[in-house]
């Protein structure tokens, strides 16, 4: 009886060990893959899968209930993530040639989701707070997406289908909403949001366009669309409860708009 008893607790002392430890299933096909694991924590969790010639990726995990889940399929693919804080979670899938793919998070349940089909894209996501989330697909050849969210609650997503776009998404401070949309080639978004509760949407479709913005303060609302070739957008808001909607349809528009103040409204419509 002695035995059964002492053997019930060594069971139940493994049980609790291993339900405290840290899981990692690294798998990997093919030739010359490097792939570098380290947990530091309790709970933290990661899957790692690669699938091709030369695939390298670099897990940091610190702190407690962290999740990674990554794929590479296809050669030559980079993946880095940092995870520091409890119950973060990154999502990567690269299905391609040469693709890289950075996340980087400090904090609290920060969600990153990154998808990158093709060959040659960059995305890289760093979340500094707690409730972010961020979402990055590319589907295409040579697109970048850069995202940096310093705050709480914001939401962030960029979408490339194409080739050579580039997205830059910058928000800090609380509860902010931006989404970049470029369809086509050779378009380029920049936005950033130094406040809280602002609204951004910038949508591209057509080739070469160039949308930008600043959001300074609380509760704007900006959004821009083009469909065409050549334009430009450039919006400023300095201040609170600012509203601009603009809209681009054909080749070589212009607009500038500034709001610096409060209450402002601006509505353009431009086509050719």
């Amino acid at each position: 009886m002695k035995n059964f008893i002492t053997g019930v607790f060594t069971l139940m002392a493994m049980g609790f060990t291993f339900a405290q430890s840290n899981i990692d299933v690294t798998t990997q096909t093919g030739n010359w893959n490097v792939a570098t694991v380290t947990q530091t924590g309790l709970t933290n969790s990661n899957t790692l899968t690669q699938d091709g010639n030369r695939n390298t990726a670099d897990i940091d995990q610190v702190g407690t209930s962290n999740v990674n889940t990554a794929e590479s399929i296809g050669n030559r693919n980079s993946i880095d993530v940092d995870q520091t804080g409890t119950g973060n979670s990154n999502d990567v899938s690269q299905t391609g040639n040469r693709n890289m793919a950075t996340t980087l998070q400090a904090g609290l349940t920060n969600t990153t989701e990154q998808t990158q089909v093709g060959n040659r894209n960059e995305a890289s996501s760093t979340q500094t707070g707690d409730d972010n989330f961020a979402y990055q697909l590319q589907n295409g050849n040579r697109n970048q997406a850069t995202l940096i969210q310093t705050g709480d609650d914001n939401i962030a997503l960029q979408i490339q289908l194409g080739r050579r776009n580039e997205a830059t998404a910058v928000q800090l401070g609380d509860g902010n909403i931006a989404i970049q949309y470029q369809g086509g080639n050779d378009n380029m978004a920049l936005h950033g949001q130094v406040g809280n509760d602002n609204i951004l949407v910038a949508v591209q479709e057509g080739n070469d366009n160039t949308a930008m913005g600043l959001q300074w303060g609380n509760n704007n609302q900006l959004y821009q669309t083009q469909d065409g070739n050549g334009n430009i957008a450039l919006d400023l808001q300095a201040g609170n409860n600012n509203f601009t909607q603009l809209s681009q349809s054909g080749d070589s528009n212009f607009h500038f708009g500034a709001q610096i103040g409060n209450n402002n409204t601006i509505m353009v419509s431009q086509s050719n």
